[in-house]
């Protein structure tokens, strides 16, 4: 049964492994780098920034609370959500309230179905109300299936540019 639990240093060699897996699939052309949703477990101290992430006082100028949670099924790390407390007028075209990566491994398995509705969840809980904004890529097809099955409703796609490379992305809105 999948979790989303905070962040626990048992599962950082998966996470790991989640994130050598993320860049080869980058490098492959599966993905795009602004869609990597793991950091270097090597370089930065994930369990402590995940809980850094929720504090206004911790964060660089411009970012907002985020909470972010490791999801897992049994003792297995499958992925991370990202739940987003506030929209920046970046956010706002990419990236939204919550954000969402699974380990490639367990791609195609219905894991990310599942996790987006462990964030909507989870997004009540910590006070969101109304509605929240999940974007994806437009060539994105699994992330899109993803949240449409979740009950986003497209409201448009805009093109977006990040680290030179521009894109198309689709913004959906879902009912909380």
């Amino acid at each position: 049964m999948l979790h989303l639990i905070d962040a626990q240093k048992e599962y950082l060699p998966e996470y790991k492994e989640a994130y050598l897996m993320s860049l080869k699939k980058i490098g492959e052309g599966v993905i795009k780098e602004h869609d990597l949703m793991f950091i270097d477990p090597d370089e930065v101290d994930v369990v402590q920034r995940f809980l850094d992430n929720r504090n206004p006082l911790k964060l660089k100028p411009g970012y907002v609370p985020a909470y972010d949670y490791f999801v897992v099924d049994g003792n297995r790390f499958v992925g991370s959500v990202s739940i987003r407390t506030a929209l920046t007028p970046k956010l706002l075209q990419f990236g939204g309230h919550i954000g969402y990566g699974i380990h490639p491994k367990y791609w195609r398995q219905g894991y990310g179905t599942e996790a987006l509705r462990l964030a909507l969840d989870k997004a009540r809980e910590i006070g969101l109300k109304d509605r929240v904004l999940v974007t994806c890529d437009d060539d994105n097809v699994g992330s899109y299936r993803v949240i449409e099955k979740n009950g986003g409703v497209l409201e448009n796609k805009v093109e977006n540019t990040e680290d030179g490379e521009t894109f198309l992305t689709r913004r959906y809105w879902i009912t909380l």
